[in-house]
């Protein structure tokens, strides 16, 4: 496993130097990009593999340790986890310790969660607002625009 994370960094920094040797900025967000998708789906294939036989049974028999999630089918987290993660620019790892997804070592997590929760309560509000045309619904990726820090754009 610590051979496969080490070899996914290499990757990522040799598709960076390559990309930044040739001088483009959007060949390096794109060499980037390609390497986080990478690793993406080498724990969505991990996770996978790992409720095999399970996807359709409520999430929080199947994961452990989830505080604010519940009420679908297991095999919809990893989709839902697949989304936050693009839409922030990141990869498991950076709220998980990919060893034991459960743990809670890294304080990335916790703003996870709070996040969801704020977005559950915004989207909630939302739903009771008259006067609007369709029922808007936000997401991580309306305020973060596939960047880890949200887009502030003023016009």
């Amino acid at each position: 496993m610590k051979f496969l994370s080490i070899l996914s960094i290499l990757t990522a920094l040799a598709f960076s130097v390559t990309s930044f040797m040739n001088g483009s900025p959007e060949k390096t967000r794109q060499a980037l990009s390609d390497s986080l998708e990478m690793d993406r789906e080498k724990y969505i294939s991990l996770l996978k593999e790992r409720i095999k036989g399970n996807e359709k049974k409520p999430v929080d028999s199947v994961f452990q340790n989830l505080q604010v999630l519940s009420g679908f089918p297991a095999e919809n987290l990893i989709f839902a986890m697949k989304a936050w993660s693009i839409g922030l620019g990141v990869s498991c790892s950076h709220c998980h310790n990919t060893i034991d997804f459960s743990l809670d070592e890294k304080n990335k997590k916790r703003i996870a969660r709070e996040m969801v929760v704020m977005g559950n309560a915004i989207n909630e509000k939302l739903s009771t607002m008259d006067g609007l045309s369709k029922r808007p619904v936000i997401n991580c990726i309306t305020c973060h625009r596939g960047e880890l820090k949200p887009a502030l754009r003023i016009k």
